[in-house]
């Protein structure tokens, strides 16, 4: 009997025509669209899904309840999403069904306060931070030694995260992250369950990372992921990915793999992210773990996702470590007992990273003034030579001819116009290439027209 899979889309996720045609392999797909996807990928939408469910013009509360009546009328085999901002509202959809989802404990995934006290009781290494729930709790911020990251608990994408270097930079800071958690409400890319009203935050110290102890070579950066899943409760680490360097507060410019720590290294590393794992508790999920590194082989645990990471993280693990990260997550979803491979059981075949197309240079220095986002105009082997192959992950980029502005730290995602896939030889040509992308692309796009009323016109 052909699977029955309700899949609810916001943009998120692994590259959409690149993961779609993955999941529509596995079952007739019932799509329940609740943030309107760009054109190229509601044309990926149409053409995989046996039944396609618009709701992105509906009220979200509204949305969501068209989406719960088609899930008891269908009585899917399996309901997911891809996204961070709908995990919560989707696993506990799964839970009523029966299905196999996250679990009670999602709240653990999606809330970084709840996350952080559980991971205390666990005595894992993180940063000392203390929870914000309403604007009276602001002052507790006090508690914590300054310099400190004021960042939104159901975040993600580092949107609206704010470094405040004492109190007197509180009022602005905050005022800051408001703006940008209305933006990211506005494009759908914020907690579905918290739509209004004050955002819960937490505040953190700034973890002391660095890359001394751990690479040998400069220009990667001071933290990592462990891409992983969970099946009836059982952690299976699968690959770490590495990174580009950060940039202020702490927006990532690009994610490679292989990570090129040492097997000793990465050892100790997955040992440890099983206990935090272990600790939240989660039934059936993919799972993104992020740590910092810092001197002496520490580390500090940033936080965790009950769902595969962003950008093409799965498609990387699929080119250099040949794992099909969409197919196991699918068999774990509808319950196939399918073996899971070891941690990066193969050997690296290649090196790919998925690379921000983003406003400023790798040093975090925003561009001069707006460009226009043409990507079939740009000569990128002139940028790249011979040390990568790129391509542009349309489904997750802007429409061509949008307008890029220069960077704004409290963006996060939000500033991106896409991202670039690099393919190389070698980690050491992989790094070199997206460097000299990242800082070559300004100079290759035309400049942007601005409108009378003073906005970046389209």
């Amino acid at each position: 009997m052909t699977a029955k899979i309700l899949y609810v889309y916001a943009p998120a996720g692994p590259p959409l025509d690149y993961l779609f045609p993955k999941v529509a392999s596995r079952g007739d797909v019932h799509t329940c669209i609740v943030s309107k996807p760009s054109a190229r990928n509601l044309e990926t939408l149409s053409r995989y899904s046996a039944a396609l469910h618009d709701f992105s013009g509906l009220h979200p509360d509204d949305g969501f309840a068209r989406i719960t009546e088609i899930a008891h009328a269908l009585k899917p085999d399996a309901v997911f999403t891809f996204s961070e901002f709908l995990l919560k509202s989707v696993s506990e959809l799964a839970a009523q069904l029966g299905l196999r989802g996250v679990g009670p404990n999602v709240d653990l995934a999606r809330n970084k306060t709840l996350m952080r006290q559980r991971w205390q009781e666990a005595g894992l290494p993180q940063p000392a931070f203390c929870a914000i729930r309403r604007p009276e709790d602001l002052h507790r911020i006090a508690e914590l030694r300054f310099p400190v990251l004021l960042k939104l608990a159901y975040g993600a994408g580092s949107i609206g995260q704010q470094i405040v270097r004492g109190m007197h930079e509180l009022d602005g800071a905050v005022a800051r992250l408001l703006d940008a958690t209305e933006a990211a409400r506005r494009a759908g890319k914020h907690e579905f369950s918290e739509r209004s009203g004050f955002p819960q935050l937490v505040a953190e110290e700034i973890i002391e990372s660095t890359t001394e102890s751990w690479y040998a070579e400069d220009g990667y950066g001071d933290y990592l992921s462990v891409e992983g899943l969970v099946r009836d409760g059982e952690y299976f680490p699968l690959a770490m990915t590495g990174r580009l360097r950060t940039i202020e507060p702490f927006t990532e410019l690009g994610n490679v793999a292989p990570c090129v720590l040492s097997r000793d290294r990465k050892e100790q590393i997955v040992a440890m992210t099983r206990i935090a794992i272990d600790a939240l508790g989660f039934e059936n999920c993919a799972t993104h773990t992020e740590m910092k590194l810092m001197a002496n082989g520490a580390v500090s645990f940033l936080e965790t996702a009950a769902r595969m990471g962003g950008v093409a993280i799965a498609k990387e693990v699929d080119e250099v470590f040949d794992i099909d990260y969409i197919d196991l997550f699918l068999d774990v979803m509808l319950g196939v007992e399918a073996p899971i491979p070891l941690f990066e059981q193969h050997p690296p075949r290649c090196a790919t990273a998925s690379v921000a197309l983003i406003g400023c240079d790798s040093n975090g220095t925003p561009w001069r003034g707006a460009k226009t986002f043409r990507p079939e105009l740009v000569d990128w082997h002139t940028l790249v030579g011979e040390r990568a192959k790129v391509g542009i992950e349309a489904a997750q980029s802007a429409e061509a001819g949008s307008c890029m502005t220069p960077y704004d730290g409290a963006g996060g995602l939000l500033n991106y116009a896409g991202q670039a896939f690099l393919f190389s030889a070698n980690p050491a040509d992989l790094k070199s290439a997206a460097y000299s992308l990242i800082d070559g692309l300004e100079s290759r796009l035309p400049d942007h027209a601005w409108s009378s009323n003073g906005n970046c016109a389209q």
